[in-house]
């Protein structure tokens, strides 16, 4: 089985424009249009099972709207996550709601919600969420639209481990994008999991084997970051590691099965 843990959509009647804005501001094009529909022929193509949608609220007043919009996308083969504004005031109420609504975990952005990840005024929020079981997906590292990586430098969530033991927390772009010092030295080896999205081309097949590795194989999870590059490729390239057949499978799809409670 496969599952592409880190893939992105938009309403139809939205897709077109978001996607126009993104791909201008962050000089690069997608490989599909953002569509569900789109989605599930781009997951034929590449032999995938499974793909997680991760949704962000980039404004508190959105929260609401792009939670209800995740579910209804949700089908046989598209789950998602939900998103919670750091700033929206009912977001109790809506973790509630995504707990009911069968979600299991919030994807946060520190950039585009403009938070640190160890700021404490986070923490009741955090710990809301794994006291009912969800998991937390970050993004870490730089944004193509945010080169400044201070919002979610990967050294941040060093301190979310101490303070929530035995939470789920899975740091995207293999902890840290384009910060992978830090990530080698301060992240590597602890019990957050790294998702493999948009990495390869920064990381080569080699740093991403060995930081893979020295990581831990039943720690790291697939993701293409899709539209922003092509599900296919990305598989093809996390087979081409000097891996083991079964740690490969644990990586394209084992542990996310796990962590999801497939």
């Amino acid at each position: 089985m496969i599952i592409d843990l880190h893939v992105h959509c938009f309403p139809g009647e939205l897709a077109p424009r978001a996607l126009s804005i993104l791909a201008q501001r962050a000089g690069t094009a997608p490989y599909f249009d953002g569509t569900v529909n789109q989605l599930r022929t781009v997951m034929d193509r590449a032999g995938i099972d499974l793909a997680v949608l991760q949704p962000i609220a980039t404004k508190p007043e959105q929260t609401v709207g792009v939670n209800r919009w995740a579910v209804s996308a949700q089908e046989e083969r598209v789950i998602s996550f939900g998103t919670l504004h750091p700033d929206y005031p009912q977001w109790r109420d809506e973790l509630k709601w995504l707990v009911e609504a069968g979600i299991k975990g919030v994807k946060f952005h520190p950039n585009y919600q403009d938070f640190y990840i160890e700021d404490p005024k986070m923490f009741p929020l955090y710990e809301a969420i794994f006291t009912a079981g969800l998991m937390a997906l970050f993004h870490t590292g730089v944004d193509l639209w945010y080169p400044d990586s201070s919002l979610g430098h990967p050294r941040q969530l060093k301190r979310l481990l101490t303070m929530f033991p035995g939470a789920t927390i899975i740091a995207a772009h293999m902890g840290g994008f384009r910060c992978w010092e830090a990530v080698e030295e301060d992240l590597v080896g602890t019990e957050l999991y790294f998702d493999t999205a948009y990495s390869f081309g920064e990381l080569g097949v080699e740093r991403m084997g060995k930081m893979i590795r020295d990581h831990g194989v039943e720690k790291i999870l697939f993701g293409s970051d899709a539209p922003w590059s092509d599900p296919q490729a990305e598989i093809a390239k996390l087979k081409s590691l000097r891996l083991m057949e079964e740690e490969k499978q644990l990586i394209l799809g084992g542990n996310a099965q796990r962590l999801l409670r497939l």
